[in-house]
């Protein structure tokens, strides 16, 4: 901030050092006192501590006790930026990296667990919970692909009920809402609540596989 050199209290900056009219008047060790402070160069300085040879100088030379000033720590400046809702076009992840960064990257993919996981596809049987009571007759397939944790619903629509039936939900990554996180095959067991897509499923049933694989995995079922 500064080199070693005489401090003025008052400067006068000239374009030549020849070109001064008016004595300047520097800094003394009386003025850099505990609590005082000092102009450097337009920045205004509180002294508000020394080292213990400083102190013992002060008492013994000038006969003044430096009693250190205790300062009020800042508040700390913390930024938060919120992350804006999901609007629904493509992943959340690809969204979420348009956020981070202005140059966006494809999020990074865990090979491996695609590789030792791609071929386990667990499906279910979902009820839709809605306060429509037709909607108590729809039958759905949720599934759910191990590799990379994403979840496709289709349904199932019988022939003459006025409905078509195939791809309800695209194959895309879900937040569960109690966790915040994407919903693994943990949270994936007969009788629980899921919300996909702003619909809520009840799992009641599900295949011989998947029923197979959790016995084996997780011993849930």
């Amino acid at each position: 901030m500064l080199k070693r050199s005489k401090l003025p209290k008052d400067p006068v900056l000239t374009h030549c050092p020849g070109m001064k009219m008016k004595k300047d008047e520097y800094y003394e060790p009386k003025d850099l006192v505990l609590g005082n402070k000092i102009q450097i160069f337009g920045r205004s300085c509180l002294i508000f501590n020394c080292d213990d040879f400083t102190k013992a100088w002060f008492k013994e030379t000038l006969t003044i006790d430096m009693i250190p000033i205790e300062l009020s720590k800042p508040r700390p400046l913390l930024k938060h930026d919120e992350v804006p809702p999901y609007l629904g076009y493509g992943s959340q992840e690809d969204s979420l990296a348009s956020v981070k960064s202005l140059i966006m990257k494809p999020p990074k993919k865990d090979v491996q667990k695609i590789f030792k996981n791609d071929l386990h596809i667990l499906r279910f049987e979902g009820k839709l919970v809605s306060a429509n009571p037709d909607d108590e007759n729809r039958n759905f397939i949720v599934s759910f692909y191990c590799g990379d944790d994403t979840i496709k619903v289709q349904e199932v629509a019988e022939r003459n009920s006025g409905r078509i039936g195939g791809k309800f939900l695209d194959r895309n990554k879900q937040v569960n809402p109690i966790s915040s996180q994407f919903y693994t095959e943990k949270d994936m067991v007969l009788g629980n609540l899921v919300l996909l897509g702003g619909y809520k499923f009840r799992l009641v049933q599900c295949d011989e596989y998947t029923q197979k694989y959790y016995e084996v995995t997780f011993i849930l079922l």
